[in-house]
């Protein structure tokens, strides 16, 4: 055992608390190589409501002179945040009593997406959400819903279409903040592999008749940093 880290049983029993017996199957199935997002999606030329929070915020997008805020809520150190901006990609996030506490990352042209090591490339107008974050002690409050709304008025402005978001299926409990904002399920990206280039396989519910203007592409043989 590698010093320092819970032996098995104890990791898949936290798993167990935190997410339930679902959390438990799909961590399994990962160390296997199967992992599954579920896709959700939200046109833009549609209103977009005011959501308020229960505690007073600053939402905006940061800029380059926050990258050591952003180092501070544990997300990444400044050099990814500054890469990330360097390559088109906007953060947003919600500052509470001069602190920030919330941040979610949107892209545009294209993302990687880690969790199942491929890339996701997105027609022009379109916008792929990620890597969410509030700290712990800021949660319940509606500061993921109360940002969402902010920024995709914003991108409203910029001329965007729509937004797309993959979700982890195994914590129900994620799904309530995307619902709120208005995204809605519209099917299931799958990786089958555990090496670094699994095949992904994506589903389209039968709903979902949007246009598709994006598409899941296996990774190159260098993955990015």
């Amino acid at each position: 055992m590698v010093e320092g880290k819970a032996p098995m049983w104890a990791r898949m029993l936290r798993v167990y608390r935190e997410k339930g017996p679902g959390g438990v199957w799909f961590g399994g199935l990962s160390l296997v190589g199967y992992r599954r997002l579920v896709l959700m999606e939200r046109r833009l030329d549609e209103p977009v409501p005011e959501i308020s929070p229960r505690v007073e915020v600053e939402i905006r997008p940061l800029g380059r002179e926050d990258a050591a805020a952003f180092a501070a809520l544990g997300q990444g150190d400044a050099g990814v945040f500054r890469d990330r901006l360097a390559r088109g990609h906007e953060c947003w996030g919600a500052w509470c009593s001069g602190s920030l506490r919330h941040v979610s990352w949107v892209a545009f042209g294209e993302a990687w997406v880690e969790y199942l090591r491929c890339r996701v490339l997105l027609d022009d107008g379109v916008g792929y959400s990620y890597r969410a974050f509030t700290h712990p002690e800021y949660r319940q409050l509606g500061l993921a819903t109360a940002r969402g709304a902010v920024f995709m008025k914003a991108l409203q402005k910029q001329g965007r279409t729509a937004l797309l978001a993959a979700i982890l299926p195994d914590n129900p409990g994620a799904f309530a903040p995307w619902l709120k904002m208005g995204l809605r399920r519209i099917g299931v990206v799958r990786a089958i592999g555990a090496g670094p280039r699994p095949r992904i396989f994506v589903r389209l519910d039968r709903a979902a008749a949007a246009p598709v203007r994006w598409r899941f592409e296996r990774a190159g043989w260098e993955a990015p940093p």
